[in-house]
């Protein structure tokens, strides 16, 4: 096992944001969805709309029953009712999720050293088929998803839920995500190291700074202690 002088010797990530890049998916999707719509497409622009759903959408912040109420409500157009665009958006999204090439490398680096690592989501079980569209559900040595276990980050239970299922040691673990309270606040919480990936933005004043600050996924392979090959 390889590990860097700070002896990190297990590695858990966030999904959305911070694995898989949500704002693509979500852009992917809105287009798929106004392709999917004649009278949409007949009344508004594609770029218009698109930005529309990702404004409506607000950073995942509202549940997909109420976007598609507002979707059908703005745009009379929409041939579908919310409730099975809602069924719609939980077979088609989760497709939309795709590896890049940094998120796959850093995976196939972490494996190559024979670290565990694991994936602690928010969300619904579907969360699992954005892993599989990743090419990552079988790989990782746990996924916790907070739809299944019945306790959402920043939550210690799922913290300590994914330390006993690596298994590894609180102080001996990183925990990487983009949220500052979900991710790093929850993380800390349960004793864990911590990376944020910061996405340009500025770390907020009231809470405790996280252990590292990445700009972008593949920075914690140097944390890891990982070598590039040659």
């Amino acid at each position: 096992m390889t590990t860097d002088d700070r002896g990190i010797k297990a590695v858990l990530f966030d999904l959305d944001g911070t694995l898989g890049d949500r704002k693509a998916a979500v852009r992917r999707w809105a287009e798929t969805f106004y392709f999917s719509q004649p009278g949409v497409m007949a009344q508004v622009d594609r770029q218009e709309a698109i930005d529309k759903i990702i404004e409506w959408d607000a950073g995942g912040q509202v549940y997909a029953p109420k976007l598609f109420e507002r979707v059908v409500e703005e745009w009379p157009w929409v041939r579908d009712s919310a409730a099975d665009l809602v069924e719609w958006h939980r077979r088609e999204y989760p497709a939309a999720f795709r590896a890049t090439p940094e998120m796959t490398g850093l995976i196939n680096r972490i494996m190559h050293a024979g670290i565990p690592w694991g994936v602690v989501t928010n969300g619904p079980p579907f969360q699992r088929d954005k892993l599989v569209a990743l090419g990552i559900e079988i790989l990782a040595n746990c996924v916790l998803v907070s739809g299944e276990f019945g306790a959402a980050k920043p939550d210690v239970a799922i913290f300590n839920e994914a330390l006993r299922l690596m298994p590894s040691r609180p102080g001996e673990t990183l925990f990487v995500g983009d949220a500052p309270a979900a991710d790093i606040e929850g993380a800390r919480s349960a004793g864990m190291r911590t990376a944020w990936l910061s996405h340009g933005r500025k770390w907020p004043e009231k809470l405790e700074p996280p252990t590292h600050v990445i700009a972008s996924i593949g920075e914690v392979a140097e944390l890891l202690g990982l070598k590039k090959k040659k």
